[in-house]
């Protein structure tokens, strides 16, 4: 059993590797200098207004991050970059904003499965501009990304509208148009797999609870249950990658049947398992 974990372990981190990045929900800071390649501010930012800082020609400035699809933008904070220790300012809230955020599907304020999103944000005018010259700012900026995934903590009983998780991160977002709050995710649990739609947490990150919409569970769940809104091509990208890691012997290693009923020999097999997985893959690739 130990090893079916580590082949679990090891898919999964195929999976980020591929990826560039972790595809769970997180809450990341992230600092950039600009403006550079990754920061770039004025007229290719758009958003042309006067401001104090540029006179009569203040532009957005416009920020590539290392992870996606970006959900929500919760601080941005700037400093100039020769100053030490940093002094930061925290720019008013809702002076920025995802670039592409993402649509959502079924009332959702999570990504579908369609690979839909950005990982670049905007920020109003002013902020950060070439008073000092290239990479003249530097920028502090926290953000949650990725698609909300967690699992039950303990059992549940079927009509419960509240779950015990281990992470609670972007579950409960609203989406960037307003209009939905709280993401939709499945219940991955064999023949009591069901749907449901989370309108609130009781932490931001970390361990906590859902609150799901009425009427509740349709079903009672153990504790270990996966929660998620991963895309089920992600899931199936694993599911390829683990049954790769099977096929290879070793002294500890856990096998299986090679696959078509011929005589083993697993190489062939790997490699087009672990081939199928990457295209799978591809549309979430990160590439910046």
């Amino acid at each position: 059993m130990n090893e079916v974990w580590n082949i679990c372990a090891r898919a999964t981190s195929r999976v980020d590797g591929y990826l560039n990045q972790t595809l769970r929900a997180t809450i990341d800071i992230e600092l950039l200098h600009g403006p550079d390649f990754k920061v770039t501010s004025g007229p290719g930012a758009g958003g042309s207004s006067p401001t104090p800082y540029w006179g009569n020609a203040g532009f957005n400035s416009r920020m590539i991050l290392s992870r996606w699809p970006v959900l929500q933008v919760t601080n941005v904070q700037t400093c100039p970059n020769s100053v030490f220790p940093r002094q930061w300012t925290a720019l008013p809230a809702n002076y920025y904003e995802p670039e592409v955020p993402p649509i959502g599907i079924y009332g959702s304020a999570t990504p579908g499965g369609s690979a839909q999103g950005g990982q670049a944000i905007i920020v109003a005018p002013g902020y950060i501009n070439w008073n000092y010259g290239r990479n003249g700012w530097a920028i502090l900026i926290t953000y949650i990304n990725g698609y909300p995934h967690t699992w039950i903590t303990s059992q549940v009983a079927a009509g419960a509208t509240t779950i015990p998780v281990e992470d609670t991160t972007g579950w409960a977002l609203e989406n960037y148009f307003g209009s939905y709050t709280g993401a939709t995710g499945t219940i991955k649990d064999s023949g009591q797999q069901e749907s449901i739609h989370v309108t609130g947490t009781s932490t931001a990150s970390g361990s906590g609870n859902l609150t799901i919409a009425s009427p509740g569970l349709a079903y009672p769940h153990a504790p270990g249950t996966i929660v998620t809104t991963v895309p089920t091509a992600i899931e199936q990208a694993c599911i390829l990658f683990a049954t790769a890691e099977a096929l290879t012997r070793g002294a500890t290693s856990t096998t299986i049947h090679d696959i078509g009923g011929h005589a083993q020999g697993s190489m062939g097999d790997m490699e087009n398992l672990i081939s199928e997985g990457e295209l799978l893959l591809y549309p979430y690739k990160r590439t910046v």
